[in-house]
């Protein structure tokens, strides 16, 4: 490359001074050339950018700066002269939310305002100094180091395209620099305004560019990389994906894990996170997520914080995820299988980058969202006996206490069930769970086979009340253990699907749905078959 001649030129030149000079001072000045260039050179030489040591905001560490202080100074000079003569502006539009621009300076901040540019993209690597202006400017800001006249990797212009891309959806103006605005820049918006439209081809892109700014203009290596890289079809935009947390789930699961889930993610998706507070709902927050164009939203929570964000979701194009940091997460069992609680965190976030895609059943339960299932007796007790201090410091264990209990007291309900369009029939029970999911784990649901996702029915299973919690442990037994040919012979258990139930009670009472205690005289549930678009690892019947 042309560029590292020159400074393997400079650095020897500058070698032969310091050799020869009669005076120690001078000689140490161009010995420190001479490094500076030679490091520049191996920089080139091995495609190393990241020699600079370049941070996320833009600054160069203070030792690395003293060591390229020649070098700095050589292109500083170069670069102010060559603005200052320059036949462009320093900044200009491109179109209605792009710009192209030298490299900034503090008296370019009043310009940046009055434009109402609020994004920098800085694909240099040997400047600081951004970090200040980005700051004054009140700017975000993103640098993508590359070396001068040469090309961004593959790498390097999606995370380009994605942050330009996001900003703008936004409704931002950015600007994209370099030293002087008429290669490395011009390269990444090209290939920006390529992905945006793939009608256009190379020559487009830049005739369109070219129309404002003049002096852009790419090398035959960087035209020959952009050419390359828009033929391969390797430039894409990421989904959106909006992850919606509950950071009090779980005892403060989300704080833990949040680095490690971020870290798998953000490679695949252009990544946002909303946290839920007291003032702020998960309800709110997806309600904001699909407002903004998110194509995923992931539920990062317990139960009952996944059942907020998939009734928004429900019957739109939005595709839900789920991130399990709750107690039990039974869904998350069901979508990810029960051996995910081994490694939960890395399953559902595998599960979400593959993009398996189903359409699942919910239902509604007296118009609440119903993803699980809805219940009385054993299971409501259950849950209700479990707060949220016991789950914390128990686990699931907590939920064993309660079951525990509740068969313990053997307690029989009369209720009056209607199941679709059948006559009212009167149900003597001890449980009943009308499913539309249930892990295996959920026993209390497992009256025929396991409840089906995706089959437009709700499983009813209900016991035969029995005369002691010993014989009540054995109908446990029996669901747990039993195959569904053998329940359906049990005087123990008993199991029906519909479409539609409705539990009537003779008083108020409390009932569980989703892991939630809800009180009513009257339960109504109806399914919604394939109502909601949610990522699982493609084993779920369709």
């Amino acid at each position: 490359m042309k560029m590292v001649k020159y400074y393997l030129i400079g650095a020897l030149v500058a070698a032969l001074f310091a050799w020869f000079s009669p005076w120690l001072i001078l000689s140490i000045v161009f010995w420190w050339i001479a490094l500076s260039l030679t490091v520049v050179s191996s920089a080139y030489i091995f495609g190393y950018p990241s020699l600079f040591r370049k941070r996320n905001d833009g600054s160069i560490p203070f030792y690395v700066r003293w060591m390229f202080i020649p070098f700095l100074l050589g292109t500083d000079a170069y670069n102010s002269w060559a603005r200052k003569h320059d036949k462009v502006p320093p900044i200009q539009q491109i179109d209605d939310h792009l710009f192209l621009a030298c490299r900034l300076f503090n008296k370019d901040i009043e310009t940046l305002n009055q434009l109402g540019i609020t994004a920098i993209l800085d694909v240099t690597a040997e400047f600081d100094g951004l970090d200040w202006t980005a700051h004054q400017a009140d700017c975000d800001y993103l640098n993508i180091p590359v070396l001068d006249h040469t090309s961004p990797t593959l790498e390097q212009l999606n995370t380009a395209i994605n942050w330009l891309d996001q900003h703008i959806s936004e409704g931002n103006k950015v600007v994209v620099h370099c030293a002087l605005g008429r290669g490395r820049s011009v390269l990444t918006l090209a290939a920006y305004l390529l992905t945006r439209d793939d009608s256009l081809s190379v020559m487009d892109a830049m005739n369109k560019i070219q129309s404002v700014r003049s002096t852009a203009r790419l090398n035959k290596r960087q035209l020959k990389s952009l050419t390359q890289i828009k033929q391969g079809g390797r430039l894409k935009l990421l989904n959106s994906l909006i992850l919606v947390a509950n950071p009090v789930a779980g005892g403060g699961k989300w704080e833990r894990e949040k680095e490690n889930i971020l870290a798998q993610l953000n490679p695949h998706f252009r990544v946002s996170v909303f946290e839920t507070k007291e003032d702020l709902s998960a309800t709110t927050l997806t309600k904001k997520a699909i407002q903004k164009g998110a194509d995923i939203v992931v539920a990062c929570g317990g139960d009952g914080t996944i059942s907020e964000v998939a009734r928004q979701c429900l019957e739109t194009n939005t595709i839900l995820g789920v991130i399990p940091l709750g107690t039990a997460n039974a869904l998350s069992q069901v979508l990810h299988g029960v051996f995910q609680q081994i490694d939960p965190f890395d399953t559902a976030c595998q599960t979400i980058i593959e993009g398996k895609v189903t359409k699942i059943d919910t239902a509604l339960c007296n118009d609440k969202l119903m993803l699980l299932a809805a219940a009385v007796g054993f299971e409501e007790k259950m849950i209700a006996t479990a707060d949220r201090s016991q789950k914390n410091e128990g686990g699931q264990m907590a939920y064993l206490k309660g079951l525990w209990d509740a068969i313990g007291k053997n307690e029989t309900l009369h209720l009056e069930v209607k199941f679709d369009h059948e006559p009212v029939e009167s149900l003597d029970t001890p449980s009943l769970v009308v499913a539309n999911a249930a892990p295996i784990t959920t026993a209390l649901a497992q009256g025929g086979d396991e409840p089906d996702l995706t089959d437009g029915k709700l499983d009813i299973t209900w016991l035969t009340p029995q005369e002691n919690s010993d014989q009540q442990l054995l109908s446990l037994a029996e669901l747990v253990f039993s195959d569904a040919e053998t329940k359906k012979d049990s005087p123990r258990v008993n199991h029906k699907q519909a479409s539609e139930v409705e539990i009537s009670f003779a008083r108020e009472r409390e009932y569980a749905l989703d892991g939630e205690i809800f009180k009513a005289e009257k339960i109504h549930i109806k399914i919604l078959p394939k109502s909601l678009k949610i990522l699982s690892d493609g084993q779920l019947n369709s």
